[in-house]
């Protein structure tokens, strides 16, 4: 072939594999679900395969991602929700949003043009969709007076409806490495206040809306780059005044299974590592604003547990025994048995917490309630893959 027809069909595949926002694999080629792929004008790849769970709604598992210029690299075994406790102020207990078998007041929801503005997939299953859409990141690096670069991210959603309220469930994958998992609830109230003196016009009806905490635990399932088992540690950064009020580093790799907490003053953070090559994702707690505990269940009073890998251990409380493991525990409580985490897969569970004032616009119809965190690749490549070219 000669050189110029080369380059021209080179382009064509190049362009093509650019504005392709999913291509649905083989059978066989997924686990579970179906492959999906994006890449970006950049030559950044992700590979992941999908489904929509009949329980916990979206899930993917066998994550890759490629740096523009490196090869492409495992990043996650699994990641999906792993509970919502959702606790009405006027109650004494808070409720479970996931249940092992659903309730009836349980549904997934089907996605389409009313609630997707992207592309709607339909999976080979034929029962569940999810929706994929490709949205702009305005603002990916910017050096002196360069022109700034601008990326764009891929990101994948679904969503269940439990009683009145719909949870949605995202995940977005950007072009330069980090992900984003994010759950956004809204709905109608289901609560209302039992005070005599609560009007029965509209506006007064909306403040007798009553106020509601949730509590959103994420299951991440890491499988880093290397066949190497992966090692979790915790950072922080401690104000040392004799130092003139520096900040040294700390490191601290977890080897047994363990519960841990936010600490503000100290910055602490999390690092999923590989053993082998250094290659990580590093989670910073920064939209973690609020505490929450719970009498009957310990682990939620943790915003992060670490546990060994068990393919059971799939919801931090009420988790289905099965027939392959039928003492594999009902919640975190009883999978935090202290193993060591050296030789198999870390499982980082990630909670947040978030508290719900309503007001007179929260009525009929409440206004979206959202909470997210990000995943940030950590030593991957000895540079930014995004440097300009000068």
């Amino acid at each position: 072939m000669k050189p110029a027809t080369y380059l021209a069909v080179f382009t064509l595949v190049w362009l093509l594999s650019s504005i392709s926002t999913a291509v649905v694999a083989n059978d066989g080629e997924c686990a579970e679900g179906e492959l999906l792929e994006h890449t970006f004008a950049s030559g950044a790849h992700w590979a992941l395969c999908v489904d929509v769970h009949s329980v916990h709604g979206l899930q993917v598992s066998d994550v890759h991602y490629r740096a523009p210029g490196d090869r492409i690299r495992s990043v996650l075994h699994r990641a999906h929700l792993g509970q919502i406790l959702l606790h009405y102020h006027n109650k004494a207990q808070a409720s479970e949003q996931i249940n092992y078998p659903p309730n009836n007041q349980h549904r997934l929801l089907s996605m389409s043009p009313a609630n997707c503005d992207g592309e709607t997939l339909l999976l080979k299953d034929e029962a569940h969709t999810l929706c994929s859409r490709i949205e702009a990141n305005p603002f990916l690096a910017k050096y002196s007076q360069r022109p700034s670069l601008h990326g764009q991210n891929w990101q994948l959603s679904a969503a269940m409806q439990q009683g009145l309220l719909t949870w949605t469930m995202a995940i977005t994958f950007s072009e330069d490495g980090q992900i984003t998992p994010a759950v956004s609830a809204s709905g109608r109230a289901s609560e209302f206040s039992s005070d005599p003196q609560v009007a029965q016009s509209i506006q007064a009806l909306s403040t007798g809306i009553v106020r509601a905490t949730a509590l959103i635990t994420w299951r991440l399932v890491f499988d880093l780059d290397t066949e190497a088992f992966d090692a979790v540690e915790q950072f922080e950064f401690p104000l040392v005044t004799s130092q003139g009020n520096r900040r040294p580093m700390q490191v601290r790799q977890f080897s047994n299974e363990t519960y841990t907490s936010v600490n503000r003053e100290t910055f602490r953070g999390w690092r999923a590592v590989d053993r082998t090559s250094g290659a990580g994702y590093y989670l910073d707690p920064a939209n973690s604003g609020f505490s929450y505990s719970n009498n009957q269940s310990n682990w939620a009073q943790f915003d992060v547990a670490v546990t060994r890998y068990q393919d059971c251990e799939r919801y931090a409380s009420g988790n289905p025994p099965t027939q392959l493991a039928p003492d594999c525990g009902e919640s975190l409580d009883d999978f935090m048995s202290g193993e060591l985490l050296a030789d198999a897969h870390p499982t980082l569970w990630f909670s947040q917490s978030k508290t719900f004032n309503p007001s007179n616009e929260d009525w009929p119809v409440i206004g979206s309630l959202h909470q997210e965190f990000t995943l940030m690749p950590f030593d991957w490549t000895p540079s930014s893959p995004f440097e300009l070219v000068e």
